[in-house]
């Protein structure tokens, strides 16, 4: 393990660009798009990426693996997470089937990876309490549509000297989210070094990632990025946290414009 690593994390929204997310999304998939990605990356010239909203699927006979095909643009070593498949339906009928997951590509050899599930909440919870503000404070997911609540994973890797892990939250529920956060947290146990990347769907000080203790917050190292707008929307839910580790650079990257509805953060760390 070199003793100064430089990481990224990228919401790459399966290469299919910014925008309301479309009905048959798969059929958004731009290859260009993808490989533009992956020029992107190679700029960066990453140790380790994780990347979140990873499609792997097939349609009609064509294999489309964002993964994968990063993994082989950039040389890297690739590992996929995802716990759930769907059927790609177009007129009705069955064109392939796919899955939407989490993965990391390395430059270092990867010596063991994991795929945990991440909890839902029981379908009689509150999506938000009431009084919050938020459009679905006071509904139970059992009375909202069902397409909101998507399966979430946490996949980790062990690389030689440090265990990373790439994640990415559940975007409807604050108390779903915090359900997840306990389960990454006892996933990591005591490793160290560490590392977790991801979309956390929640600013780094939301109540919901509380059980995320003894993790130091990346941006920490970066007073000048403290705004950390890491989505075309402004929002600030894409985190990097360490542990046993020291961070010297931690910033949001808006030149990558469009490639996608997030912007990737890069961060340098030394491994002790």
């Amino acid at each position: 393990m070199a003793a100064t690593l430089r990481v990224v994390t990228w919401n790459i929204r399966s290469a299919i660009g910014p925008g309301p997310f479309p009905d048959r999304w798969w059929s958004r998939i731009d290859a260009d798009r993808l490989r533009a990605i992956g020029d992107f990356l190679s700029g960066l010239d990453a140790d380790l990426v994780a990347l979140q909203e990873c499609a792997l699927l097939t349609r009609d006979g064509q294999i489309l693996d964002n993964a994968g095909d990063l993994a082989r643009q950039l040389d890297m070593a690739v590992r996929y997470g995802a716990t759930r498949s769907f059927e790609v339906l177009e007129d009705g009928r069955v064109h392939g089937v796919g899955s939407l997951g989490n993965a990391v590509l390395s430059r270092q050899p990867i010596l063991a990876s994991r795929t945990v599930a991440l909890p839902a909440a029981p379908v009689d919870a509150l999506i938000e309490e009431p009084g919050v503000d938020h459009p679905a404070a006071g509904v139970r997911y059992a009375d909202a549509d069902p397409t909101i609540r998507e399966p979430r994973c946490l996949l980790m890797v062990d690389l030689d000297g440090l265990r990373a892990g790439t994640t990415h939250f559940s975007h409807i529920g604050s108390g779903e989210r915090r359900l997840q956060a306990e389960v990454v947290q006892a996933s990591f146990g005591d490793a160290a070094p560490a590392l977790l990347l991801g979309d956390l769907n929640a600013r780094i000080d939301a109540p919901e990632l509380a059980p995320l203790d003894g993790w130091t917050d990346g941006f920490t190292a970066s007073p000048g990025d403290a705004a950390r707008t890491s989505t075309d929307d402004g929002m600030l839910i894409d985190q990097v946290l360490v542990r046993g580790a020291a961070v010297s650079r931690c910033a949001v990257l808006c030149e990558s414009g469009t490639l996608s509805d997030h912007y990737p953060i890069v961060a340098e760390l030394a491994i002790p």
